[in-house]
């Protein structure tokens, strides 16, 4: 076997991305079908199956639910010293844009920073770096870590998730230390690097409250965010954006501000869960946009799920709007 040709198949899978290693397993394959090593281009290739992957589901209301768990025994992943728990998850988003119901001006948004990914060593070659860092703002079940889920998916990287169940450590020094291994995990692959619950780790450093270890916390991922290049795509969500320290700000190239679904985004999410799930059936959607008015996204679709076990276990074919409260 080439050692190019190897050295192409473990660098596409440690890049999470599955088309590149398809295409690097079936150069490989290809290679010895050319020496007349049939029986062998046969089993590496009857070797793969995606179908192996291992899949997890969540409930429709998770925007958890529109990703799928990569393998990762081969890469090891950084770990918290004192727990032994891992600090992130490698995951490979399965929604794009057109699942996501988000104000037009916002889509717009989306679409130029997808545009600058796309064109990233063309940028790159003027000196000019493409936005690669953003910051989603927004009250609960907004929709944000969807969102992020979709505009990774666009760009065509996998998403490193960071778990804050095992980056922050109760023990003196280890969260500053966790950062710097999530860091230095990802700076080398192309990547987004997701921080949910961002104001955990980035609170105001003058809170009287706060101990000093948050504040040596918060210097460390500023360090590390100033350190960080431009082949890894930031994104972090906030519920408390009031929280954060204000210099963290500057390191974001893009705020994008989200907010509960207006009648415009509700229809559009009632119709395609409708389409989707319940197509044989007959319901009002208007009166569902009513009743759903001051919902949240992820409320939206828990409602959704409520009735849609309704419908099918009582066998209503259709609904009046008493039935829809």
């Amino acid at each position: 076997m080439k050692s190019d040709l190897i050295i192409r198949l473990i660098e596409s899978h440690c890049s999470g991305n599955e088309d590149l290693f398809r295409n690097a397993l079936n150069n490989l394959a290809d290679d010895e079908d050319k020496k007349g090593n049939l029986a062998l281009a046969q089993s590496i290739r009857r070797a793969y199956s995606p179908d192996k992957q291992r899949e997890i589901s969540f409930s429709l209301s998770s925007p958890m639910s529109e990703l799928t768990f990569s393998p990762q025994n081969v890469v090891p992943l950084p770990k918290d010293k004192d727990s032994a728990l891992e600090l992130l998850e490698i995951l490979q988003p399965k929604v794009n844009l057109d699942d996501v119901s988000l104000p037009s001006r916002t889509i717009e948004l989306l679409r130029q920073i997808i545009a600058e990914q796309k064109k990233v060593d063309e940028l790159l070659s003027k000196g000019i770096v493409p936005t690669n860092r953003i910051i989603f703002c927004g009250p609960p079940g907004c929709g944000k870590t969807l969102t992020a889920n979709a505009l990774s998916c666009e760009i065509g990287i996998p998403v490193a998730y960071v778990k804050l169940d095992g980056l922050v450590s109760s023990y003196l020094g280890q969260t500053g230390s966790n950062i710097r291994k999530i860091f230095d995990f990802v700076k080398n692959r192309r990547i987004m690097l997701f921080l949910d619950e961002f104001d955990a780790i980035a609170k105001k450093r003058d809170d009287a409250h706060e101990l000093g270890e948050l504040k040596r916390v918060v210097t460390t991922l500023l360090q590390n965010m100033d350190t960080m290049p431009a082949n890894v795509f930031l994104a972090a969500a906030t519920n408390h954006h009031h929280l954060l320290d204000p210099a963290i700000w500057r390191r974001f190239n893009t705020t994008i501000l989200l907010d509960n679904p207006d009648i415009e985004q509700r229809e559009s999410i009632i119709k395609r869960f409708m389409q989707n799930t319940l197509p044989e059936y007959s319901i009002d959607i208007k009166t569902i946009v009513i009743l759903t008015e001051t919902m949240s996204g992820a409320q939206i679709c828990n409602y959704l799920q409520a009735l849609a076990r309704y419908i099918i276990m009582y066998e209503k074919r259709k609904l009046s709007p008493r039935m829809m409260f």
